[in-house]
């Protein structure tokens, strides 16, 4: 049932949204309603179709408008606008768009490759135990790579956390991490994790929980203070702890840790104190609360002894707390003292009313609560109060599926995260989240996470729009909570501090300030000085500044002189601070003025013309005539009186005319113009004076400004109206968009608002006469590098590995230089240097040990400097056996490390160890072998180290002994080992100076005795063997010598004989050999050698040298010469376009010979010639190619010979693969173009090899090689390499994520019951995923609902159909859905309907309940009142058992009236309701009444129904009304008044069917029977007066002084028949005075006198410790508030000051001391009457971690 269906309702308003320009906005809007919605979004009246940059988009119940691109255009204000058949609700979203501050150029269009951030796996929310390490992952993708900043609880982590607390590393692959080292418990919380690039940003969340460990039991003693608090009343601690790392906060009870529940709360406020809160306080609470803190550099402890007293009156029996389970009713009983006390229940601080959950007894002096129906929100705290203020309390536990429940409220600043935790019993429950009744999805800003059985919901950066009501259901419990987001309060600034005053100057004062260290900058503030002349009262402001805390004041700035003071303030849009008053005051004087100034002079020619002027001051001044200097002599006389300045002409000669007389003193300058006329001329016909230009100085004329400045050029002319023009570089100028031409009297300006360099140049102000110039010069601004953190400024790499050095200038067009340790940098092959815009780079491609040093850029005057270090590998040698150790030392001790030896991970076994200590990570080889040799790396997540080791053999002098004998012969050097072993197996070597000789032995063989003796001679330190041989064989192994065709072969055996007359066979192929011409054997000491003349192809064979004990065999190969192009007769290597020649010689010039290539023969052809001549035998090749390389063989039948042939392969990429970016679902292609033709080529996919499949499709064409990737996924993103033996060429494939979209729409289908329906439809993309739904809910496979899918096709089948079945069935993707309709038809027989629908006539208020009977039980009916489909509510009830379906209708009105329909599988049957007006009662009825003669009688009754007209009779005769008489409604009741009745009134009155009696009684004299009576008592006792009169019931009135009294708290009025009471309880002194009772005409007059009781001090002063520069409160509470009291510092008597302010509130009296500083250590005390109180304060410096605790009570 959809309780929010029906006319559209938005559910979530939409959040104003900033975005800057240039990015992609999201508007989103929550709006449900029932029929289906139609949506559209408008702007300025207008439809916004999604095309183009719009995108429209629903999820839900969220409609959401993209709009990518945003312009300073799109700002605004977007309606979202939902209606449908039933009405209409708008929306309205704000759009607000920041413009760049930098743009130096327009932002090119988007390429294939810019991606925003996209998260592909995000982080999970993880729950650890206090003391572990925490880390979250995630991985990225964006082009560019996103930047990724963390941050919890919506602050930078560098702000909360030491930078040893938390490591935040970046891994290949897009992989980023956030690891938190040694978990404390303020590291719980929200942690956000957010990716920027500059095509956009995308953000996730994740939540950290930190499990505490259990602590043992401390019993630690410490001096607690002790505080009482009354029962029922909270108790709160405040514990102001600092320190660095941030400490952990533990507190604690009795030594037992206090666990955060019903009425503990623990949580630090936003003053930075820790605060810890029992609620609602009971006897157990009393016991020692410990404040403990403590970080890694120590710790502290804060206690209170905390007592709870009863209250004065006791319940006679207290509640007793309870436990029930969910559903279940709960009762909970206590007992008053007396039954007359009222009590009121309260659930914590809400007051409970009787209803049908709550029900409230009271029999006798028990009072008994029952709750109905219990629920998870019923769990808390219960209290049962009296009016005096008694208390008792009881917790009431709920059990059930949810085992901790939500607070009641949660209030939170805006801006902050808000989190909610649930804890249920069992794990992998269903459950749900709401916000008003809507179900809660996660997104960026709400983040949803389950652990087991705690549940959590956090909303990110809060905002108003998140209030509400939050509620969680797991089953069918629910728990709930009130949501409630505070905007920020928004304070004055903070006055500014350090206010000085610096007088030296003369005739002025520089001021100068420094902004509050609190002072919020997220608002706009000003700074305003004002001035004050001392001895006035007024102050006048002087000066507004933003950013500025200095101000120079002359005498210039004040109207006169005088002694000036000086304050300032700070002004933002939310008040203004306090003004502080700079410490000094400064005389100050204006400068001089002119008080008459100079006036043009009209002369005749040969008369004085005299001009003067009188300033404000006496000042010596100069006069000018034309810019020329005048000195007082007989043509000018210069006097001065005072302040008068005089100038003189005499006889003015005609040459003066039009000159300019100028006037010069400091600061003062005036001119006039002296005028000529001649003797012929008349007054009126003088000559027009000349225009000319003031002089001006060279600063003036001469201007040098930055870009963007702006430029003013003035000039001042003689006259004011004189026209003058302007040029730049000789061209006019005139007045245009920049450049302002300006007429001021006599000044001339030229303003340009902002200069560039084009405004450089001569510029000239001409006039009639004269002519002025102006030199121009614009400069850039000075160039400056935009900051780079220092870690970026320090590079390191290994060798080979590229280096790039990035900075970015303020400047684009500014050069930029490098420098490496201050030599200049140029360019070359192993150095790029790029400028693109302001960035600025030097990339080394590849880094070797010469490129270390310091790297500097250079622009204008400003340097950024770089360090590079390059990373060598550290190289080792050792010997065999040695123990070699591998050291590696990390930067942090728990820093996790690998070792790997050539590429494989290292591991430990009985010869390698690895061990780590502190920082170092070690690996150590105890017996070294050369097997250990190899490369070395120590891996971290951001760093390695490599070591080459090398294993040597040792080597070791041999000494003769008893088994080694060291013999000389001659040149003969020899090593006898007399008695070998297997341990004598080893590598001998014989050295000279210059030359050594190499021997390997190896024992084998039984025990025993052997000899082994080592031949060598030496002549001249060198070593040779005699006679010389090719080859060489020892006993083990044969010798093979290959010769060539007729050149003697010759055997060489150094075998030495035990004698030297040894006799020796030689045999062929087992045939004694005997010597003849070609055969002979040689004899020299003990060796013996065969000689083989002109060795023929016959001669190869096995031959045998036999000499007894011993023989030894060679095998002889007896081959042709090979003549080739190279030095190697094997292998031949050309270049393509050459000419190969081949050739051999056989030993017969008659042999034949065949050519083969690769064992084919080779016939000649134009290419290939095969020549023959005597015994050489060749072969040649042509412009030989690539196909002729192989192996070529001459056969000549018994033997033959073959070379290898190549022509070097050329392997390059003649086209490089391109990067490539496809939507998910579509083929991505890759080619590249490889030569040759027949390279092997082989694809990779992030390193792995392809393998041909249905997806990966690999061909190729000639020298073209393509991959194709069908229906490629996200998950393929990867690096596709192309690998050419040895060549590589890389590019990037990236997948976008592709909307899968309905191809085919679904038509409505029709099946019988019992039968089976198949709902089929398409989609864009096979690997999208649908999912189906029918009414909300997601249908699972099951054993009647079949899912499948085939390519395209998404299928739900639905087997054994019913008539539940039929309704809509929706199929959804992410991006698009579809619907279709199943109708069941029923198998016959038809229904029909027994029983119809009868009319039904009913009155308002009552119920109507209609009936069908239809022949079968599973029908499904719907209802329908006036052709409208009945919904449900709490008024209309639908229901259906078996076959009969009904239809309640309560609580009826008129407008109910109608027609009733009920129609099922085409049936139909109607029924009228008539609902008609309740008849008219009488509810209260007249009763008969008596008043007394001129009295105001009302007759009143109730009706019940309001709009009823009714008549009033008297005896049977209607009434009207008149000036006695009104008649008149309040609602369902009915009134008659009689203003002052007579005897003639009294009747029968009837109002319709009542009636009453009025008996008027004769009036009678009211009188006081009993008057008041004087009462005398005592301060705090009730007070009592009586005053009893003639009458009853007559309305009387009291007063004290005159004033009217009015019933309070303590003051208490009632009648008792002819008695009326006064009670005022605990009387003061003020209640002294006259009480008057006054009734009518009557009054009654006593006096109440009170004693005052004597002032005595009920709550002393208490020593306090204080943090210095904070605040310190020293309270005192005394007995009465009318008495006078003074506070001392040791002897000073203290009055209120800024720093110390003495404040009373009633019987409180207060000393706040503000920003405490050391000085005011002391004591304090408070004088009252006869009683003084005194405290110590101590004030503490802020040192490491300290604590004070401020424990507040009520």
């Amino acid at each position: 049932m959809d309780v929010f269906g029906g006319a559209p309702r938005v559910l979530g308003y939409p959040r104003p949204v900033l975005v800057k320009c240039g990015t992609d906005a999201v508007l989103k809007c929550q709006i449900g309603g029932d029929p289906q919605l139609d949506v559209i979004w408008e702007r300025k009246n207008e439809s916004i179709l999604p095309e183009g940059r719009y995108h429209i988009t629903q999820d839900g119940k969220v409609y959401s408008l993209y709009i990518s691109g945003v312009t300073m255009e799109d700002a605004g204000q977007y309606i979202c606008r939902a209606k449908n058949n039933i009405g209409e609700t708008y929306a309205a979203a704000t759009l607000k768009v920041e413009e760049e501050l930098q743009q130096t150029q327009p932002a090119p269009p988007p390429q294939q490759n810019e991606v925003k951030p996209h998260f592909l796996i995000k982080p999970l929310s993880l729950r650890v135990d206090r003391g572990e390490d925490a880390a979250f992952s995630c991985k990225l993708s964006g082009e560019p790579l996103p930047q990724v900043v963390w941050e919890k609880d919506g602050k930078q982590l560098n702000e909360i956390y030491e930078s040893s607390h938390y490591h935040v590393g970046q891994q290949d692959g897009g992989w980023f991490q956030l690891k938190i080292f040694r978990t404390r418990a303020p590291d719980g919380g929200v942690y956000m994790c957010k990716a920027i690039n500059k095509y956009g940003e995308a953000m996730t969340g994740a939540v950290l929980l930190v499990e505490p460990i259990p602590e043992q039991r401390e019993g630690s003693k410490t001096n607690a203070k002790k505080f009482t608090v009354t029962e029922g009343k909270h108790a709160k601690f405040r514990c102001y702890v600092t320190g660095k790392p941030k400490p952990e906060i533990v507190w604690k009870k009795d030594g037992e840790n206090i666990v955060p529940g019903r009425r503990f709360l623990i949580f630090e406020d936003r003053e930075g104190y820790y605060t810890l809160k029992v609620l609602y306080c009971k006897q157990q609470d009393t016991g020692l609360y410990i404040c403990a803190a403590s970080n890694a550099l120590g710790n502290t402890l804060s206690a209170v002894q905390l007592s709870v007293k009863g209250p004065p009156v006791r319940f006679k029996r207290a509640l007793l707390d309870a436990e029930v389970r969910e559903r279940d009713v709960a009762v909970l009983e206590c007992e008053v003292p007396e039954e007359s006390i009222s009590t009121a229940w309260y659930l914590e601080d809400q007051r409970l009313q009787p209803g049908h959950k709550y029900n409230m007894e009271q029999k006798g002096t028990r009072r008994r609560l029952t709750i109905q129906n219990i629920g998870a929100d019923d769990d808390g705290v219960y209290l049962c109060e009296m009016p005096d203020g008694g208390k008792t309390i009881a917790e009431l536990a709920v059990k059930g599926t949810i085992v901790k429940k939500l607070p009641r409220r949660l209030e939170v600043m805006e801006g902050e995260n808000a989190a909610f935790f649930v804890e249920v019993e069992q794990d992998d429950m269903d459950i749900c989240w709401f916000k008003d009744g809507l179900q809660l999805q996660e997104t960026h800003q709400t983040i949803i996470k389950s652990f087991g059985k705690t549940h959590i919901l956090v909303f990110v950066n809060t905002s108003y729009q998140d209030s509400g009501t939050i509620t969680f259901m797991a089953g069918r419990s629910t728990t709930s909570s009130k949501l409630r987001v505070k905007t920020a309060r928004h304070c004055p600034p903070i006055c500014p501090v350090s206010v000085q005053m610096n007088t030296d100057c003369l005739n002025g004062a520089i001021l100068s300030w420094s902004a509050s260290p609190n002072l919020q900058n997220s608002t706009k503030s000003v700074y305003v000085l004002e001035r004050q002349e001392v001895g006035s009262q007024e102050w006048q402001r002087c000066l507004t500044t933003e950013t500025a805390t200095s101000a120079e004041v002359l005498g210039d700035s004040v109207p006169c002189e005088g002694d000036y003071r000086f304050r300032i303030c700070c002004v933002n849009k939310y008040g203004r601070s306090g003004h502080v008053e700079f410490p000094k005051v400064v005389h100050l004087a204006p400068g001089p003025k002119i008080k008459t100034p100079l006036k043009n002079a009209v002369v005749t020619e040969g008369e004085d013309a005299v001009f003067s002027i009188e300033l404000s001051a006496n000042l010596i001044g100069t006069w000018f005539l034309n810019s020329q200097q005048l000195q007082d002599s007989g043509r000018f006389s210069i006097t001065q009186s005072k302040n008068q300045h005089t100038l003189r002409i005499h006889q003015v000669p005609n040459v003066y005319d039009g000159a300019e007389i100028t006037f010069i003193a400091t600061g003062v300058r005036d001119s006039a113009t002296l005028q000529i006329k001649g003797q012929e001329f008349s007054m009126s016909c003088f000559a027009a004076p000349e225009e000319k230009f003031l002089p001006m100085s060279e600063m003036d004329t001469k201007k040098t400004t930055e870009v963007g400045n702006p430029i003013v050029l003035y000039c001042e002319v003689s006259h004011p109206t004189a026209n003058v023009q302007w040029f730049k570089d000789g061209q006019e100028l005139h007045v245009e968009e920049g450049l302002n031409i300006q007429s001021d009297g006599s000044m001339r300006r030229i303003v340009i608002q902002s200069a560039e360099y084009f405004h450089s140049g001569v510029y000239t102000c001409q006039s009639n006469n004269d002519i002025l110039s102006f030199n121009v010069i614009v400069e850039a601004p000075p160039v400056s590098f935009k900051e780079i953190m220092q870690e970026e400024r320090q590079k390191s790499a290994m060798e080979l590995d590229p280096v790039v050095l990035t900075c970015e200038l303020s400047r684009p067009d500014e050069p930029a230089y490098w420098f490496k340790d201050g030599v200049a940098v140029l360019q070359s092959d192993n150095i790029t240097i790029q400028s693109e815009g302001t960035m600025k780079r030097l990339i080394i491609r590849s880094a070797a040990l010469p490129d270390a040093g310091m790297y500097t850029c250079q622009a204008g005057d400003q340097t950024m400097s770089f360090s590079v270090n390059i990373k060598d590998d550290i190289h080792m040698e050792r010997y065999v056996s040695e123990e070699v150790v591998l050291n590696c030392e990390l930067s942090r001790s728990n820093g996790e490390a690998h070792w790997f030896k050539d590429g494989l991970k290292l591991q430990e076994s009985e010869n390698v160890r690895l061990s780590a200590e502190g920082p170092y990570r070690r690996v150590t080889i105890f017996c070294a072998s050369k097997l250990d040799s190899g490369e070395y790396v120590c891996d971290t997540v951001g760093d390695s180290i490599f070591f080459q080791l090398i294993i040597m053999e040792s080597e070791v002098d041999i000494e003769e002994n008893d088994i080694l004998k060291l013999e000389d012969e001659g040149i003969y050097r020899r090593l006898v080992i007399l008695c070998a072993t297997i341990d004598d197996s080893a590598e001998y070597v014989c050295e000279t100076a210059d030359d050594s000789v190499t021997f390997w032995v190896k024992v084998e063989g039984n025990p025993g005795l052997w000899y082994c003796f080592f031949f060598f001679y030496s002549a001249d330190d060198t070593f040779s063997t005699e006679p010389p041989v090719k080859l060489s064989c020892s006993k083990e192994t044969g010798s093979i010598t290959e010769s060539f065709a007729g050149e003697p072969v010759v055997l060489e055996l150094e075998c030495e004989l035990s004698t030297a007359n040894g006799v020796v066979n030689w045999y062929k192929n087992g045939s004694p050999i005997k010597e003849n011409e070609r055969f002979c054997f040689e004899e020299e000491g003990a060796f013996r050698t065969l000689v083989i003349l002109c060795a023929e192809l016959q001669d190869s064979g096995e031959y045998i040298l036999d000499a007894k004990d011993d023989s030894i065999s060679f095998h002889v190969t007896v081959q042709v010469k090979i003549i080739g192009n190279s030095g190697d007769p094997d292998y031949q290597e050309m270049v393509t376009g050459d000419d190969l020649i081949l050739a051999c010689e056989v030993s017969r010039a008659n042999a034949p010979v065949t050519w083969l290539f690769n064992d084919k023969p080779l016939v000649p052809d134009e290419r290939t010639h095969i020549e023959s001549s005597g015994t050489l035998r060749k072969l040649t090749l042509s412009n030989i190619l690539l196909s002729d390389s192989g192996k070529y063989m001459c056969d000549a039948s018994i033997l033959s010979t073959c070379f290898a042939f190549s022509v070097p392969r050329v392997v390059e990429f003649l086209t490089e693969l391109h990067n490539t970016t496809v939507m998910e679902g579509e083929d991505a292609t890759f080619k590249c173009v490889v030569s040759p033709d027949d390279v092997q080529l082989v694809w990779l996919m992030d390193g792995e090899p392809i393998k041909p499949s249905d997806r990966f499709h690999i061909e190729q064409n000639s020298l073209c090689h393509t991959l194709i990737i069908r229906k490629v996924q996200l998950l393929d993103s990867s690096w596709i390499t192309a690998e050419a033996e040895g060549i590589i060429s890389k590019a990037s494939l990236k997948v976008q994520e592709a909307q899968v979209l309905f191809t085919k729409r679904m038509e409505a289908v029709m099946a019988e019951e019992f039968g089976e329906a198949v709902l089929e439809t398409e989609v864009s993309l096979e690997s999208g995923e649908v999912q189906w739904m029918r009414q909300g809910v997601v249908i699972q496979p099951g054993p009647r609902h079949k899912l499948t899918q085939n390519a395209c096709k998404r299928i739900l089948a639905i087997t054994n159909l019913s008539l539940s079945d039929r309704g809509t069935y929706r199929c959804e993707t992410l991006h698009d859905r579809t619907q279709v309709k199943l109708n069941v038809e029923r198998k016959w027989p038809r229904i029909v309907i027994r029983k119809g629908l009868m009319d039904i006539e009913t009155f308002e208020r009552e119920t109507a309940s209609f009936e069908v009977e239809v022949s079968h039980a599973d029908v499904e009916g719907v209802w329908q009142k006036d052709g409208l489909r009945v919904k449900p509510n709490n008024n209309w009830r639908v229901s259906c058992n078996g076959r009969v379906h009904g239809l309640t209708l309560s609580n009826l009105t008129l407008e109910d009236t109608g027609s009733i329909v009920f129609s099922a599988e085409g049936l139909r049957t109607t029924a009228r309701l008539v609902v008609k007006e309740t008849p008219v009662t009488i509810i209260k009825k007249l009763s008969d009444v008596r008043f007394e003669e001129e009295s105001a009688v009302i007759l009143e009754c109730e009706l019940s129904r309001p709009n009823v007209d009714v008549r009033w009779l008297k005896n049977g005769l209607e009434l009207k009304s008149s000036k006695t008489l009104r008649i008149y409604s309040m609602g369902r009741k009915r009134c008659l008044q009689i203003l002052e009745c007579n005897i003639s009134d009294s009747g029968l009155y009837t109002c319709e069917r009542a009636c009453c009696l009025l008996e008027t009684l004769r009036k009678c004299t009211l009188a006081i029977k009993t008057s008041l009576e004087d009462l005398w008592i005592k301060e705090d006792q009730n007070a009592v007066f009586m005053c009893e009169l003639s009458l009853e019931d007559m309305p009387g009135e009291w007063y004290k002084d005159g004033s009217r009294i009015r019933p309070t708290s303590t003051i208490k009025t009632r009648t008792e028949g002819t008695k009326h009471f006064l009670l005022i309880c605990n009387v003061k002194p003020e209640d002294s005075g006259e009480i008057k009772f006054v009734s009518k005409q009557v009054e009654s007059i006593a006096y109440l006198e009170v004693e005052e009781l004597p002032v005595s001090i009920v709550r002393p002063l208490r020593d306090r410790t204080a943090l210095e520069k904070h605040r310190v409160i020293l309270e005192c509470t005394v007995s009465s508030t009318n008495c006078d009291v003074t506070w001392y510092k040791g002897d000073q008597e203290l009055e209120s000051t800024e720093h110390m302010e003495i404040i009373q509130e009633g019987c409180y009296h207060k000393l706040v001391i503000h920003q405490v500083a050391l000085e005011d250590e002391g004591t304090f005390s408070i004088e009252v009457g006869e009683h003084t109180s005194t405290a110590k304060l101590m004030v503490e410096g802020v040192y490491g971690v300290n604590s004070t605790a401020d424990y507040i009570y009520k």
